[in-house]
C-alpha cells in the first residue's frame, strides 16, 4: 500500500452529515516529518451526494513515490433515513514527471460501479501510458453495499454515540481485496497518546500498509464525528506515521 492509501486512510472516519464539508489533514512520519496532505469534500444536494477526496504526497515521500497524486470519489444518493448509498467509486492515480513535476506520464483509472438489486459489482479500468490507453471491463470478485468513502462518511448513523465497546466488521468496496472486510475494535490507550478528549477506536482495514501486514490504525474522533488523529505504530524502523487534522 502506498503513501497516497495511508493517507486517505487517516480521514476515512470523517463522518458528519451535512450539505457541504471540507477538512484538510496533513500526515507525518517518524524521522522525515511531513510526507502527505489530503483534503476531503462532502456535497449534498436534491437527495444526491458527492465525495471526493485528494491525496498528494509531499517533500521526500513525493520524490520517492515517483511524483504520485490521487483522486477518490463516490457518488450516488441520500434514502430517507440519510444514508449514502454509492452508484459508483472511482480511483484514480496519476504520476508526473520529475523533471517539472507537471507532465503526465502514466494514469490508472478503476472505478467500480454498483448493482445493489442484483447484489454485484462491475468494473471499468482505464490505463493511460503516454500515447497508449487500455480498457478493461470485468466482474468484481465480491460485492459489499458501501465503497469506503460511502462507509465512514456513514459510520455516525450507524453508531450515533462514536462510543466502540465490542468488535464489528464492516464492509466496502476499496478496502481489503478479497472480501472488503474491515475490523472496528475498542481502544483504551488516551494517555499513552496524548489524547485526552474524543472517541478512540482501532480500525483494521486487513491489508498490508508498510511494515503492519493488517494496517491496523488508532483513530480518535470528536464528538462531532470528525477524525481530529490518527497513527499506524511501529512502521518499520522509523516510529508511527500520524496523522492530524489541521483546517
Amino acid at each position: 500500500m502506498t503513501v497516497s492509501h495511508i493517507i486517505l486512510l487517516f480521514f476515512f472516519v470523517t463522518s458528519v452529515f451535512a450539505t457541504d464539508i471540507t477538512a484538510k489533514y496533513k500526515v507525518s512520519f517518524g524521522i522525515f516529518g511531513e510526507i502527505g496532505i489530503a483534503k476531503t469534500t462532502l456535497h449534498i444536494e436534491k437527495q444526491k451526494y458527492e465525495i471526493t477526496v485528494h491525496a498528494k504526497t509531499t517533500g521526500l515521500a513525493n520524490f520517492l513515490s515517483g511524483e504520485r497524486e490521487e483522486w477518490y470519489e463516490s457518488s450516488g444518493k441520500v434514502d430517507a433515513k440519510e444514508i449514502l448509498i454509492p452508484a459508483f467509486y472511482q480511483k484514480t492515480v496519476q504520476r508526473y514527471s520529475s523533471s517539472d513535476g507537471k507532465t503526465v506520464l502514466k494514469k490508472d483509472i478503476k472505478k467500480y460501479i454498483f448493482s445493489h438489486e442484483k447484489k454485484e459489482l462491475y468494473i471499468e479500468h482505464t490505463k493511460i501510458k503516454g500515447k497508449i490507453k487500455t480498457f478493461e471491463k470485468k466482474d468484481g470478485d465480491y460485492y459489499a453495499p458501501n465503497d469506503l468513502l460511502s462507509l465512514f462518511f456513514n459510520f455516525k448513523k450507524m453508531l450515533p454515540s462514536l462510543e466502540v465497546t465490542s468488535d464489528s466488521k464492516f464492509y466496502a468496496v476499496g478496502a481489503n481485496k478479497t472480501d472488503g472486510r474491515i475490523d472496528v475494535k475498542p481502544l483504551y490507550v488516551k494517555d499513552e497518546f496524548d489524547w485526552k478528549t474524543g472517541h478512540l477506536m482501532k480500525v483494521i482495514v486487513n491489508d498490508k500498509i508498510f511494515a503492519s501486514k493488517k494496517g491496523e490504525l488508532l483513530i480518535n474522533l470528536r464528538d462531532d464525528g470528525l477524525c481530529q488523529q490518527a497513527i499506524l505504530q511501529d512502521v518499520i524502523f522509523f516510529g508511527d506515521i500520524r496523522g492530524e487534522m489541521i483546517d
